[in-house]
């Protein structure tokens, strides 16, 4: 088994939100809950992040009631450093995790089983590893993925960055962007779009705001 497709297909549910989320505007890749749709929104944007696959296997259990069970972990994250183990991952509320992990331990346990048999790692996922400002902000940038920047203003602003000590903040930047043109060339607005394409890169650790720090600049495609 490769475990680079899915073995199971999600199929709408009336206890959660299901869906698809467009994985690097490419791959279509499915949700059972808003929280697993926030995991991959992560992983869309993390640049180590080389695919995600959606219920890569299927799995079988003796729960404590000595009843087989079938399970199926949730995503199988690949790294594109290839020396980094590929991450099994189940993403569960914090809620549920707390009432419930006497009986969810034995499913863990044979995840913990499958990671170990072919190199992986695994990892649970709750809300206190999605849900902070990191995804604040990813939603936020999302939010302008309609926004045109013109080619010619994006590559002074790259040749500026790369030119420049940094980190900068963002109005610190555009200040001195647009005063050396004599024009209003480049917003705010205009940052959050470049940083969601990765051509620049932003301390993501706090709100965005005007005195968010411009931490790198990319030349190359993501």
């Amino acid at each position: 088994m490769d475990f680079k497709t899915p073995v199971r297909k999600i199929k709408p549910t009336r206890r959660s939100v299901s869906g698809y989320f467009s994985f690097r505007g490419k791959e279509p890749i499915p949700y059972e809950s808003t929280l697993e749709r926030d995991f991959v929104m992560r992983m869309d944007y993390d640049r180590s992040v080389k695919h995600v696959v959606s219920q890569p296997a299927r799995l079988f259990y003796i729960d404590a009631n000595g009843i087989e069970r079938r399970y199926t972990p949730d995503y199988l994250v690949y790294f594109t450093n290839p020396m980094r183990k590929p991450l099994l991952v189940e993403v569960k509320e914090k809620q549920e995790l707390e009432r419930d992990f006497y009986k969810l331990r034995y499913k863990f346990s044979a995840a913990f089983g499958l990671a170990k048999q072919n190199g992986w790692t695994f990892k649970i996922y709750d809300e206190r590893r999605i849900r902070n400002a990191l995804l604040d902000n990813l939603q936020l940038l999302r939010s302008f993925a309609s926004r045109k920047v013109n080619t010619a203003i994006v590559n002074e602003v790259k040749n500026d960055l790369a030119s420049m000590p940094l980190p900068i903040s963002v109005q610190r930047f555009t200040h001195r962007f647009n005063s050396e043109r004599g024009a209003p060339g480049i917003r705010k607005n205009d940052i959050w779009r470049l940083a969601l394409d990765h051509l620049l890169e932003l301390d993501l650790s706090a709100p965005l705001s005007e005195e968010t720090a411009i931490v790198g600049v990319n030349h190359g495609s993501f």
